[in-house]
């Protein structure tokens, strides 16, 4: 379990970005509709199965009545999510935002996907581990059925 800034825990653990990773931002209304001609770049700090946080001269207000829409490419894997703005704070001369992701399950496991091959791609080293967990688990799945 991760632990955020304030020091009470978080539910997933956050791939961090330390390289800059961009992604494409653009605002969308509840039904799917572009809310603004254009669209902007925006600086990821990390991601999880369940949001992200970027960083941008934007300050986005925390509201429910719009979603912000990401494209982005990690480990040569293009993905499109929509979330809300959950927080927001300044950061020196921009603003940090927590963005809460609203997707399928489908999609969410194929973001965990991706962050599992982002992690192999920086330590290959550990991906003797990740196989023996692998295998692990799918045997515990075959012996457990509830």
């Amino acid at each position: 379990m991760a632990t955020n800034a304030n020091g009470t825990s978080r539910a997933h653990i956050r791939l961090r970005f330390t390289e800059g990773v961009k992604a494409e931002l653009r605002l969308v209304s509840k039904d799917g509709q572009q809310l603004t001609p254009s669209t902007t770049t925006v600086l990821l700090l990390n991601l999880s199965q369940n949001g992200l946080c970027f960083l941008s001269g934007l300050h986005l207000p925390v509201q429910h009545n719009y979603f912000v829409e990401f494209r982005m490419t990690i480990s040569n894997v293009q993905i499109i999510v929509r979330g809300r703005i959950v927080w927001n704070a300044k950061q020196d001369n921009q603003y940090a935002h927590g963005v809460l992701f609203e997707c399928s399950n489908t999609l969410r496991s194929l973001i965990i996907g991706v962050m599992n091959q982002e992690i192999l791609e920086r330590q290959p080293q550990q991906q003797k581990i990740h196989y023996l967990y692998s295998r692990l688990l799918n045997t515990k799945k075959l012996h457990y059925s509830g």
